[in-house]
């Protein structure tokens, strides 16, 4: 919707523009009337010219067209520029098919270019303009429109990796959770359906017992009780589970977990990760283990959104009683790191944990993210 919004914006300046050059040039002599109407009408044109293309978009539905209109504007600019040197309007207006290329398109069309050049060359020999007068400043003002260009995109490429993230995440948390209710079902199935059935069968084995021998069928009855109350804690476990909490996070091993996260992180592309991963992690209380989780995937985040990292070496691993963690990416890097919310908001998750983390970077080598927790295992 943008990228519509902004050429109309464009349109209307390019307007006002017509109409104070339009204004200067009947206020030049010694041209007749319509001479100077001839012009105008000209102008006008041009304007209708700009409009048919941005309207209805030829950039996408015929290159050919738009090439010729761009053409056809950039070479009639330039010769009105040339017949009407002091008129700052249409000097101005001279700029906008460079606007055009930079800003509003994808790719940027080189010949284009050439030919608003070459235009600017005639034009400053025509009128016998200084290099430092005009040839100068020409340049320096495409080299302002191309950084505006740059970073526009990579704005537009912050955005997109947001996107990303997002969607990454929350595949990443519907997968965990499809997998876990799988297992559950399965568990489900197994344990309590084939309690149920065992507990129909002493049931009814009771019930078949108790005129012709009640002793056996008390006995019966009690094993029935421990079944039934065997199966409703089975039972809870499952539905603790499948409640809208934190409790699914719980039941998932944390490589999985991890492996998860890289793998839907890997589906948007571009990204490479190295894991080592100790299994002795496994053993730490769900608390640690949900902050290495978050840590990691924080870091990852912060690698991509903020360092525009393509490479992570991630390394979880138990030593000395302690669950390291460290995530290393290849991106730009930094000289001064200024903490931002992420940053602040893993530094708050280790030190909950009675640990220590600290980060490394320096520019254009990349940022670490290293972490020590004490080691504290499950209790079940």
């Amino acid at each position: 919707m943008e990228k519509h919004k902004t050429p109309s914006v464009m349109m209307i300046f390019r307007i006002i523009l017509i109409i104070m050059a339009s204004i200067d040039i009947m206020g030049q002599s010694p041209s007749s009337i319509p001479i100077k109407a001839a012009f105008i009408i000209g102008l006008v044109i041009l304007h209708l010219n700009d409009i048919y293309r941005n309207y209805y978009q030829l950039y996408e539905k015929n290159r050919i067209i738009y090439y010729i209109s761009m053409s056809v504007s950039i070479i009639a600019i330039g010769l009105y520029v040339i017949q009407f040197d002091n008129n700052i309007p249409l000097n101005i207006y001279f700029i906008f098919p460079i606007v055009e290329i930079f800003i509003y398109r994808p790719t940027i069309q080189i010949g284009l270019v050439i030919l608003h050049i070459f235009m600017f060359v005639i034009g400053m020999f025509a009128l016998k303009a200084g290099i430092q007068q005009a040839l100068i400043p020409y340049f320096a003002l495409m080299a302002l429109i191309y950084l505006v260009r740059s970073n526009s995109r990579e704005r537009e490429k912050g955005n997109l990796l947001n996107v990303e993230l997002m969607e990454a995440n929350a595949k990443l948390k519907e997968i965990t959770i499809i997998k876990e209710r799988t297992r559950i079902a399965q568990e489900l199935h197994d344990s309590i359906g084939h309690a149920l059935i065992a507990l129909k069968m002493h049931l009814e084995f009771a019930d078949n017992m108790m005129d012709s021998n009640p002793e056996k069928s008390k006995d019966v009855m009690k094993k029935a009780l421990v079944i039934s109350q065997t199966s409703i804690t089975n039972l809870r476990k499952a539905v603790d589970v499948l409640k809208d909490n934190q409790a699914w996070k719980d039941k998932v091993k944390l490589r999985d977990s991890i492996e998860d996260l890289i793998d839907s992180l890997q589906t948007a592309g571009r990204l490479q990760f190295e894991l080592f991963f100790d299994d002795t992690v496994e053993f730490a209380s769900r608390d640690i283990q949900n902050g290495i989780f978050e840590t990691v995937r924080e870091a990852i985040t912060n690698g991509i959104k903020h360092g525009n990292a393509h490479t992570f070496h991630i390394d979880i691993f138990v030593n000395e009683k302690k669950a390291l963690v460290k995530v290393e990416d290849d991106g730009e890097g930094c000289t001064d790191i200024k903490k931002s919310h992420g940053l602040r908001g893993m530094e708050e998750r280790i030190h909950l944990l009675r640990g220590s983390i600290q980060f490394v970077s320096a520019k254009g080598h990349g940022f670490a993210v290293e972490a020590e927790i004490p080691f504290v295992t499950n209790v079940e």
